[in-house]
Parts: structure tokens; C-alpha cells; sequence
């Protein structure tokens, strides 16, 4: 569980026991964009999860050079807007 209040920036999160995917819960009324490695810089986001969604099974490969976990997937995710479309911290 991570705060959608989070001005932090981008978040890492990593999944191991034999993890492939992610599956992300949005409790909150702001937007998640879930990127594929350790940083918010590799391309653009695998999945966008709207306010108050759910999105499961998404595979966010390795990056090239990327950190490598075994048995298990890296991603990350940053806060982007709140429900009403303000508020864009990036």
C-alpha cells in the first residue's frame, strides 16, 4: 500500500516470489501511471489506472540495463491528477 497523497515523485515497487505481474489497486481519487523499472523515465506507462480502478496483470518487462530481480518484477508508479483533471504535480 502506497498514499495517492504522495508528492514524492515517482515510487519503486518490487514483487518477488516467482511474481510475473502487478496488479494495482486505485483507492484514491487521483490517476496512477505504473512505468516499467526502478525510475518514472523508461518510456511511457505500461498501464494507467483511473481514479478508483483496478488494472490486474500488468507485465512490465525488464528494462535494458534495469535492475534485475529474481524471481520477480520491478515497476514503479507516480501520482498524477486528481479526479477533477487538476492538480498535475509533473
Amino acid at each position: 500500500s502506497y498514499s495517492a497523497r504522495s508528492e514524492e515523485g515517482c515510487i519503486t515497487v518490487v514483487s518477488g516470489l516467482g511474481s510475473r505481474s502487478f496488479n494495482v489497486r486505485n483507492d484514491s481519487h487521483r490517476t496512477l501511471e505504473l512505468f516499467r523499472g526502478a525510475t518514472c523515465d523508461n518510456g511511457s506507462p505500461v498501464a494507467t489506472v483511473g481514479p478508483w480502478s483496478t488494472s490486474n496483470g500488468v507485465f512490465t518487462r525488464q528494462v535494458r540495463g534495469g535492475v534485475k530481480v529474481r524471481n520477480g518484477v520491478v515497476g514503479s508508479f507516480r501520482v498524477v491528477r486528481d479526479h477533477y483533471g487538476y492538480g498535475d504535480k509533473w
